[in-house]
């Protein structure tokens, strides 16, 4: 007699489906929670990190600032230095072509030595009026340079004072915060990507961060619009994921709420 083996059915039963979907709703539920504190944590720390940020930018372009401002000075000294030696050759030529005007033999070579002598001269002149220039310029950036660097001592300080006072923030809570981040990504691990990716969309929009949210008073307790009683059934018997059709809040019911620790 052939014994009849018993055949397995590996289909899963609605009884395996709903604790699949209650834990989704639990892991769901508690992930909220979790992201719900550590947003305190961060709202507690309030605008300090980007007050921090932009004075850091600030300081960096400040010190980018003050040198430009210096290698603009380099400049304006390199070019009065080189005005100065052209000035000294500019008279050594006058010097030169007066010597000579003393041995012409005719006054075509006097006048054209006259002309080279006044060509130097108006040089000279053009010369001296670029070290004016120049000088002016540079009396104007150190007057900048002064003021860039007055703010910049002003804005580390600044920035030391709001360093410490988040350090201090951070300390305070850093070790709150790493436990909540850890236990965010347990229960991320738990979710499907699709039904993550949603719960995250549905967060970014909400005004409070809240995606995930219980019935109160028949009411969803994101937007506070009526829940139709055959929808606070289909919450309760954890079958499937329920949205609530005004606000796309994913609903739980006490159930879920009840089995949630912190």
């Amino acid at each position: 007699m052939v014994e009849k083996k018993e055949v397995k059915n590996n289909t899963p039963t609605e009884e395996q489906v709903e604790v699949s979907i209650e834990k989704k709703l639990e892991a769901l539920y508690t992930l909220q929670q979790v992201n719900s504190k550590i947003d305190k944590i961060r709202a507690y720390r309030g605008e300090l990190p980007l007050e921090v940020q932009d004075l850091e930018d600030e300081v960096a372009g400040l010190e980018t600032r003050i040198t430009n401002f210096q290698e603009e000075t380099k400049k304006h000294a390199t070019d009065i230095a080189n005005y100065k030696i052209k000035i000294k050759e500019a008279e050594a030529l006058i010097k030169k072509y007066e010597d000579q005007q003393n041995n012409v033999r005719n006054n075509r070579e006097y006048d054209s030595l006259s002309k080279e002598i006044e060509y130097q001269q108006l040089d000279i002149q053009l010369s001296e009026k670029r070290i004016r220039e120049a000088t002016a310029k540079s009396e104007e950036i150190a007057t900048k340079i002064a003021a860039a660097q007055q703010r910049l001592e002003e804005r580390k300080n600044d920035l030391g004072v709001k360093k410490e006072e988040l350090q201090s923030i951070i300390e305070d809570t850093q070790k709150e915060e790493d436990a909540l981040l850890q236990r965010s990504a347990e229960c991320e691990s738990v979710i499907e990507d699709r039904l993550l990716v949603a719960y995250k969309r549905i967060r970014k929009n909400a005004r409070n961060g809240l995606a995930v949210v219980g019935i109160a008073r028949d009411a969803c307790g994101g937007c506070f619009n009526k829940i139709p009683p055959q929808h606070q059934l289909d919450i309760c018997t954890h079958k499937k994921i329920i949205v609530c059709e005004y606000c796309g809040r994913i609903l739980v019911d006490k159930a879920i709420i009840d089995n949630y620790h912190d």
